[in-house]
This record gives structure tokens, C-alpha cells and sequence, in this order.
């Protein structure tokens, strides 16, 4: 029997299997920016790690300072390389009034499922399982593949750069490494071959104890919050185009195969579903180059919210604050380094006010992998195996704390990013979802990727 005649099979058997094994996943609510959620990230481990044992892998879960990670080997071949699997475990909250389920309670809607985490990262991570359990149950050849799933990606991978340190005597010395976090930007399957840094900062003034009468007061005591967002209002215009003295020193220039590549990507970018996906916001741009050079090439500086401030609907109190927060962060691009950007933003904005203080909460750089590698050939082949299109080499406004630290422990090891979620499916948003259809054609690309490594060599 041919190996598409396997894997059609595969999928057309599993597919109910699979299906119930990632509502299983998502019911369990692995918040890692709540302190009260460690039993339930000590409890996705648990499960992940006697999944992959069920496969055939030795799986251990190893306890972090934060939440734990997961570490599986799947010994093939002694003349075979290893490949690292990677993937997170964790999710966002999810208190949102809009969906339409409870979050952590799944349900099955035309062959899609809802539910926080189910495309970030639970249902991508799931096929790959399934990758695996196809190619070794019919003796297709594999390479030595180690699997890492971590509990921590969405606060940054706080604890990981510690994690593959404290266990670099029994981490196995990787060839590549495969991640599948990021997502499709239309029809075509994507390869992400960079991804942007981030950086995350306070910005606050306090010039007082308490609030006061804005009668009593107001003109005669400094209002904190009109200065700060004077501040803000100085480090960004209403483009994005960040205003911050010295902030695009030393930023890479793109070259030109990459803006080929975005080329391709911007011939096929559909412009009216990308505002439908995002719930019909007013774009920035109206040509689809200057969307996609935005998002992927160029830094950003975002205001999220504050505190300090009032935020009951309806009812304005005429008091003046005495102590303002700005939550920001900023999504940083090659050649930025992230303690710089901090120093930067706090020079600038002390010129409004020398009492404003920035406070760094943490950031990590950009990165990026060649994309003439040859195993991005091999990736391109699988895309086009398992999800009938050409794939299309994108960039990625997100982050990824691990990929900084895979690349200083597998020092010149390609990282290949091969997406399986959509830009419809929600990620961080309210009824994220995951296809069931997606997900099984991730198994086919992976299984047929995968494979394919196992005689690969660079």
C-alpha cells in the first residue's frame, strides 16, 4: 500500500479520535499568566507527557521556578539526525463576554472547535502527535525526534532559557527544529521565516497620595494622566510610525529576495477578508504591501491600557488621579536589542516629565532563519503534500520566547515554522477556533516532512 493510501486512511479513522483528544486538551484551562492556574498547568503536562508515551516515546515531565516543562525522545535510528519538536501548552485567559461556549468547556460547531487554546497551540501540537503515530505505526522512516513542550510561552517563556540550561545533559543535540504556532495569511500555507522581538513596559507618573476634587484642585495640581498621555501621544502617531528619538538605529534593512517573497504574498492577499478577520477595523494601509510590511518589517509601539484610572461605564467621577500606569508593549524587528528600546522610550519620555518612570517587564529579540536553507525546501514540499498549495515564505508580527533560546542551544540549527491555524481562527481573541480539516492536513504535511528529514542532510 502507497504511502498516500496510508495516510488517507489514517486520517478518515482518526479523524473522531483526534477530535475528541483535542476538546480533552482544551477543557483544561492551562492559564499561565494566573498564578492560581499551576494545577492546571502541572495537569496539561501530565496529559501531553502520557500522550506521547502512548506513542512510544520516553516522556518525563520536568518541573520549572514556573510551570513545568515536557520532555519526550523517540529514539529511531543511531544514524538518523534528531529533530526538536516544539510546542506550548499553555493559553490566555479567557474572560471575555463574547463567546458564545464557556472557553474550557468545548463544543463542535461544522467541524470546528471552540475553545481557548484549541488553535494556540493545543490542535497544532496534536497533529504533530499524530504525525508521528502515522509514520511509526506503518515502519515509515523517522528521524530521532525530541519533543519540548513548555507551560510558559504566553508570559514570555519566562523560566525556558533556565529550563534547557538546568538539562542540557539530557537534551540531544539538535539538527533542526520544528514549531507549528504561527498561521496562514490566505489560502496558501505559510513558512514563517522571522518573527518579530517584544518588549514590555509600565510607563507611570505618580504625584501624589490620593485623588482629588477637580474643582478644588484642577489647574493648580498637575493631572498625571493628561501628562502621561501627552508622553504617549509623543512616542507614536495615529500610523504607528514610533516617534521615540533614536528608536530605528541599527534596524536591518530587508533585502531583496525578501521583498520578492513579500511580493508573492501581497499578489494573493486578500484584503477584504483580512478586515473581516479583523472584525472590520479600520486599516492603517490601503495597498496589501504596506499591511504586510507593517506587520511583519516594521516596529511597533502599542498602548494597551492603564491603570489607575476610571473605567465604570457610564459614570465619569470628577476627581484627578494621583497615579497613572500605561501598559505598552512594543513588537521589535531585527538589529533592535530590547534593554536598548527601554532606555530609549525612557529618555524620551522623561523629557515631557523627569518623575515618569518606565519600567521593563521583560523582552526578547527578534529572529529570523535563512530562507534559502535546504530544509526550507523540504518544508516547501510538505506544505504543498499536505495542504495542495504552494507554500509562501511570510513573516510574523508575533513572538516566540523559545526560538531565541533554541538558537543559542542548537547553535546554526534552521528553525522551521510551519503553520496549521488561520487568521480567522482567533488566536487570543473570543471563540478561538481550530478545523478539524486544518488539523488533519497538518498531520498530512508533517507526516510527509518528517519523514523526509530522516535521510535529510544539510
Amino acid at each position: 500500500m502507497s504511502f498516500d493510501t496510508q495516510i488517507d486512511n489514517y486520517l478518515k479513522i482518526i479523524k473522531e479520535k483526534y477530535t475528541n483528544e483535542l476538546m480533552d486538551l482544551v477543557a483544561i484551562p492551562s492559564i499561565s499568566c494566573k498564578s492560581d492556574h499551576q494545577v492546571h498547568l502541572d495537569a496539561i503536562a501530565k496529559k501531553a507527557s502520557d500522550m506521547l508515551t502512548e506513542i512510544g516515546f520516553e516522556s518525563q515531565v520536568i518541573e520549572t521556578k514556573g510551570g513545568p516543562c515536557v520532555l519526550g525522545k523517540l529514539h529511531s535510528d543511531k544514524n538518523a539526525p534528531w529533530v526538536t519538536v516544539y510546542n506550548h501548552m499553555d493559553v490566555q485567559p479567557a474572560d471575555e463576554d463574547a463567546w458564545i461556549n464557556d472557553p474550557f468547556v468545548p463544543i463542535l460547531k461544522d467541524d470546528v472547535v471552540l475553545g481557548r487554546g484549541s488553535t494556540d497551540d493545543k490542535g497544532p501540537a496534536l497533529s504533530i502527535m499524530h504525525a508521528i503515530k502515522f509514520l511509526k505505526e506503518n515502519n515509515h522512516k523517522l528521524p530521532n525526534i525530541q519533543v519540548i513542550y513548555e507551560t510558559e510561552e504566553e508570559i514570555g517563556s519566562t523560566h525556558f532559557h533556565e529550563f534547557m540550561m538546568e538539562n542540557k545533559d539530557i537534551i540531544e543535540d539538535s539538527a533542526s527544529v520544528l514549531i507549528s504556532d504561527t498561521i496562514f495569511e490566505g489560502d496558501n500555507p505559510a513558512i514563517t521565516y522571522k518573527l518579530k522581538g517584544m518588549q514590555r513596559i509600565d510607563i507611570s507618573l505618580k504625584t501624589g497620595t490620593k485623588d482629588l476634587h477637580s474643582g478644588i484642585f484642577g489647574n493648580g495640581i498637575q493631572n498625571p494622566l493628561t501628562v502621561l498621555t501627552n508622553a504617549l501621544a509623543s512616542c507614536v502617531n495615529a500610523k504607528g510610525e514610533v516617534l521615540v528619538d533614536g528608536f530605528y538605529e541599527n534596524t536591518k534593512v530587508m533585502g531583496e529576495q525578501e521583498l520578492v517573497e513579500l511580493q508573492k504574498v501581497a499578489d494573493v492577499f486578500d484584503i477584504e477578508k483580512f478586515k473581516r478577520d479583523s472584525a472590520n477595523g479600520s486599516l492603517n494601509f490601503d495597498d496589501p504591501k504596506d499591511i504586510l510590511l507593517g506587520i511583519w518589517h516594521k516596529s511597533t509601539f502599542e498602548l494597551h491600557g492603564f491603570e489607575g484610572i476610571q473605567t465604570n461605564p457610564g459614570e465619569i467621577k470628577s476627581a484627578l488621579p494621583y497615579n497613572v500606569i500605561a501598559k505598552v508593549s512594543m513588537r521589535l524587528i531585527g538589529g533592535q536589542d530590547p534593554k536598548d528600546i527601554v532606555e530609549k522610550v525612557r529618555k524620551h519620555v522623561q523629557k515631557i516629565d523627569p518623575k515618569i518612570e518606565v519600567i521593563d517587564r521583560g523582552g526578547i529579540r527578534a529572529v529570523a532563519t535563512e530562507f534559502d536553507h535546504p530544509i526550507m525546501e523540504v518544508a516547501k514540499d510538505a506544505c504543498k503534500y499536505g495542504f495542495g498549495s504552494d507554500a509562501l515564505f511570510v513573516g510574523c508580527g508575533g513572538s516566540i520566547g523559545s526560538i531565541p533560546v533554541f538558537q543559542e542551544v542548537f547553535e546554526g540549527a534552521p528553525i522551521v515554522l510551519i503553520a496549521q491555524s488561520l487568521m480567522s481562527d482567533g488566536y487570543h481573541a473570543p471563540n478561538e477556533q481550530f478545523s478539524i480539516k486544518q488539523g488533519l492536513r497538518g498531520i498530512k504535511t508533517m507526516a510527509n516532512y518528517l519523514t523526509n528529514l530522516a535521510d535529510f542532510k544539510s
